[in-house]
């Protein structure tokens, strides 16, 4: 078992890590719905492999691989293979380069280096793990690589036994595996897997297996996990099952925890006064978690056996094995039982069915306690563990038994906030806020916690004041995060110098300012919303309060909120059920309003299904809104406080169901009180004529009063208004400046017609380079207008080199979309045989699609093509004709 610590715990909670060794094999991450082509094929993958009864084996791998495109040929240009120092002579052959006119251009063997495997100063590993790297030479379209890798085993990595996998991932381009398998028949093969045809033979004292592994149609990945849980297969072992396996790691390891007298007087020492089990476990994990840094030590065999606790403690560092061993010679001295085991840290939420080393990781587990620990992980104190565990399978080497590791319980992934917000006469609010949690909760206190220490606090506390458009000072404190507790807590103190208007009606937010830890989306779901993904059960408490001075009253609060929803589903590991619940409430005390919410995410699966995050976002959006509903304030007596969502709700929904009768009595309310998403909705009645009659300088006037309140949509239709002189004088640096507040909130509408408005300098200094950057910040967020004018960009090369390659597929991502425009570059690109090979039929196909769009340029080059004309001379200069605009 060879694992590597992450650096920072915290990206586990928000991220599933793919890491491909070999840019051939590399297909790609998760691209969505449909497979992306890498741009090569490997035309032949085939392995001899050679076991003796010693264990002992010997394997010739030949490969070819030819590259498609120039993607493929970067792709397949270097090659890297990982092998063990310790245990193998890996010995490369045949390299080289193959042209399609029978030229062969052999690698030099300079080209040839192997490098340690581990180049990660953060977190270090010390083992015999190597990369062969090759480079190869002059790789164009069409050419082939080739190779030829002998791997001869020095010693065996387990004596007397063979085990192995070869995977073949689903997204892996079309190929052909093949197999052959010589080994003894006095050390007989388990064989399994899945999705592979197999033969054997006998030849007198040889078993011989044939395998072949066929990808005929590559599919897109599940989920953003590692390629082995949805891949093709071929397993064997001559380990009868896994318990025999761990009997072979057992061996090895459990000598390794057998405690000396240091150790014995250390347990005693860290022990002190605790009496029961579970204070004497707590008490020795969280000194082992703190005290051992994580440093791999992999020499020789010590992928797969560890130090001795001993020498652990000499040194006070180790890998997970080192951990796990330290940590169970400790408890061993209290009498308490604690077995190592065997679990896999990646994305991977499977084992091979026969026994084979597909494990990366070493934890423990206390029988008595019923608790599984990762003392590895510095950060997360006794009784949680690491997302990436949870519901894992788990091999107990003590034992021999294969078990799941329970999904983790909301109880041991809690988060709170307790904030109290004063408003003083003069307008400017005082804050204290105490962000706290325990389990995984206090890992992301801890993380947060860390990347405070190396800042500037109370700059890090004005940047967050200055990001909800608010001016003033702050500063946060906290314990050591390294001291391990069950629960943590940040305190943040504000002082908001910028003042509320206190003259007239104002809304304010109970808690105007965010919290700086990740959203709730993004911890619970890693912010994945259309793929299956690791799910994470949680619990979320606030309380909030508002003091507000002498002579303020109430007139707005938010409603009260009960949100609750079950959800079932399955992904390709099984059943998977949830559930969400949302409650919050908002009170008046005196002269403060004191409002408290509950979010809680449960679930039974450690995987599920994509449309489970479209329900946890609609709980947590509602949350969200009852969170940062508008509290009304007034210098003037209210007799009535208005609960605001439940009017506000009915109206936005009658708007989206086409109803603008009733969103506009419904909204326009709401509109007048200061509500920056019921004026903008107002003002998009008035600008469309829906319900109304169409009148743009009233669309103006609401679109002004939310776009002042910061609404990226009203901004956006101002900066249009005025960008087209509707409603009042054309004006376009107003315009370009009201696109320019939208753009930074994201908005790729205004990102695109800020673009165009910085290619033409209009309204704004011609800007081509700051054009391209927001064109395709608009682009990536799917906006074919700006997907198309980025292409247009590349084809003239402004702001950007030239790159008629990339401009083809912008110019594809938008016609996708159907953009008439860009159906009529595409074709005008398979025309001319620029930036794709010359097609007249696909110039055709896309010019009817374009012509079908309205597009006339496109009907008059269709009717060239069609009638035999040939327009190709004039091919820059009409593409450059169409502007964009």
């Amino acid at each position: 078992m060879i694992a590597r610590i992450y650096p920072a715990l915290l990206l586990l909670l928000i991220s599933s890590p793919f890491v491909a060794a070999n840019a051939a094999d590399a297909t790609g991450a998760y691209h969505g719905s449909n497979w992306v082509d890498p741009g090569w094929r490997r035309t032949v993958s085939r392995y001899n492999v050679t076991f003796d009864e010693q264990g002992l084996s010997t394997t010739i791998f030949d490969f070819e691989i030819q590259a498609l495109d120039e993607k493929g040929a970067a792709a397949i240009s270097q090659q890297t293979f990982a092998y063990n120092n310790y245990f193998n002579e890996l010995t490369s052959d045949d390299l080289a380069t193959l042209k399609p006119d029978g030229s062969v251009i052999a690698v030099d063997k300079r080209a040839i280096r192997d490098q340690p495997a581990s180049a990660d100063s953060a977190s270090p590993y010390f083992d015999e793990q190597r990369n062969r790297i090759i480079a190869y030479s002059n790789v164009a379209p069409g050419d082939k690589i080739r190779g030829r890798l002998i791997i001869k085993a020095k010693r065996a990595e387990f004596t007397g036994e063979f085990a192995r996998y070869w995977s073949q991932p689903a997204d892996q381009p079309p190929e052909l595996i093949e197999i052959t398998l010589d080994g003894p028949a006095s050390r007989p093969l388990h064989i399994a897997g899945r999705n592979f045809e197999h033969s054997e033979e006998r030849s007198g004292k040889r078993i011989i297996h044939h395998v072949q592994i066929r990808q005929d149609t590559p599919k897109p990945r599940q989920m953003n996990i590692d390629s082995f849980d949805d891949a093709r297969r071929f397993e064997v072992s001559t380990f009868g099952d896994y318990a025999a396996f761990a009997a072979m790691l057992n061996a090895r390891n459990a000598p390794m925890a057998v405690p000396d007298e240091t150790l014995r007087k250390l347990s005693t020492e860290i022990v002190g006064d605790a009496a029961d089990t579970r204070l004497k476990v707590e008490r020795i994990h969280n000194w082992v978690a703190r005290n051992i840094r994580y440093v791999g030590i992999g020499f020789e065999d010590g992928g797969l056996t560890s130090q001795p606790a001993s020498a652990v403690l000499a040194s006070r560092y180790g890998d997970c094995k080192a951990h796990a061993t330290i940590l169970k010679a400790l408890l061993a001295v209290q009498g308490i039982e604690a077995n190592l085991v065997a679990v896999n840290a990646d994305a991977q939420y499977t084992l091979t069915e026969v026994a084979t080393p597909n494990f990366n990781h070493a934890i423990v587990y206390v029988p008595e306690l019923d608790q599984y620990l990762d003392p590895t992980a510095s950060l997360l104190a006794f009784g949680s563990l690491p997302p990436s565990l949870s519901g894992k399978p788990a091999l107990n080497i003590d034992k021999g038994t294969l078990a799941s590791i329970p999904v983790a319980k909301p109880e041991r992934f809690t988060l709170t906030a307790d904030t109290d917000y004063t408003l003083l006469s003069d307008g400017t609010r005082r804050a204290r806020s105490i962000l706290s949690g325990t389990g995984l909760g206090a890992l992301v206190g801890r993380s947060v916690a860390q990347g405070l220490e190396a800042v500037d606090r109370p700059n890090a506390a004005k940047k967050l004041i200055e990001y909800a458009n608010l001016s003033g000072t702050g500063d946060y404190s906290f314990p050591n995060p390294r001291e391990l507790f069950e629960s943590y807590a940040i305190t943040a103190t504000f002082q908001i110098s910028k003042p509320v208007g206190l003259d007239g009606p104002e809304r304010v937010r109970m808690l105007p300012l965010t919290d700086p830890r990740p959203s709730l989306l993004l911890l619970s779901t890693g912010g994945t919303t259309d793929q299956p993904f690791p799910c994470r059960a949680l619990e979320y408490r606030e309380t909030a309060s508002l003091t507000v001075p002498e002579g303020i009253n109430f007139y707005e609060k938010p409603a009260p909120i009960a949100y609750e929803r079950s959800f079932n589903g399955r992904t390709a590991y099984g059943a998977a059920s949830g559930r969400i619940e949302v409650n919050g409430t908002a009170v008046l005390d005196g002269r403060t309003m004191r409002s408290s919410a509950v979010v809680r995410l449960s679930f039974d699966a450690a995987v599920c299904p994509a449309e489970f995050a479209a329900a946890i976002k609609a709980g947590l959006d509602k949350f969200n809104g009852f969170k940062y509903g508008p509290i009304g304030l007034t210098p003037k007596s209210a007799p009535h406080l208005t609960e605001t969502s439940t009017d506000f709700s009915e109206g936005v929904n009658a708007f989206l169901a086409q109803n603008y009768k009733l969103a506009m009595a419904r909204l326009k309310p709401f509109a007048e009180s200061g509500s920056a998403k019921a004026q903008s909705y107002v003002g998009s009645m008035y600008e469309s004529g829906r319900a109304v009659e169409r009148n743009y300088t009233e669309a103006i006037r609401w679109f002004l009063l939310a776009a002042e309140q910061s609404d990226p949509y009203s901004q956006s239709h101002l900066g249009y208004l005025y960008e087209k002189g509707l409603g009042a004088a054309r004006d376009e640096k107003v315009a370009a400046q009201w696109y320019a507040k939208a753009a930074d909130q994201g908005d790729a509408w205004s990102q695109a017609r800020l673009a165009s408005m910085c290619r033409d300098g209009r309204g704004v200094a011609q800007d081509l380079q700051q054009a391209v950057v927001l064109f395709a910040k608009a682009a990536d967020q799917g906006n074919a207008w700006a997907q198309m004018n980025l292409g247009l960009l590349y084809v003239k090369g402004q702001g950007v080199p030239l790159d008629y390659t990339k401009a083809v597929s912008w110019f594809r991502s938008a016609a996708d979309q159907h953009d008439s425009y860009a159906e009529y570059n595409l074709g005008f690109a398979y025309e001319s045989g620029v930036g794709v090979p010359k097609d007249t039929q696909k110039a055709i196909e896309w010019y009817s699609k374009a012509a079908n769009g309205g597009n006339p340029e496109a009907t008059a080059r269709l009717a060239g093509l069609t009638s035999g004309n040939s327009f190709w001379q004039v091919l820059f200069r009409h593409i450059g004709l169409f502007s964009g605009q």
